[in-house]
């Protein structure tokens, strides 16, 4: 399964970049996405702040959105940290 993060906002508002894995390439990320629950995560995680990093993470059907420093579950931040790792 393919997993995508995309950024926007920013001191810029262009974001910081992204990343595009396969995690049949990846064994830390098919581990990662077969803990993830993602029935149980909201849309969307705000925080308050100003040129705050916007995330998009999204895989098959399922896409969710926080702001930088914003709380998220543990097991998205377990997807994400493995997904960013693997930026080039």
């Amino acid at each position: 399964m393919r997993v995508t993060i995309t950024t926007d906002g920013g001191f810029t508002g262009r974001g910081i970049g992204g990343v595009e894995v396969d995690s049949v390439a990846n064994e830390a990320l098919a581990h990662a996405l077969r803990d993830a629950r993602p029935e149980t995560w909201r849309d969307e995680y705000t925080t308050r702040g100003a040129d705050q990093v916007r995330y998009t993470l999204t895989f098959g059907d399922r896409s969710v959105s926080w702001i930088e420093g914003a709380e998220i579950p543990a097991d998205l931040r377990a997807l994400f940290e493995c997904a960013w790792k693997l930026r080039a």
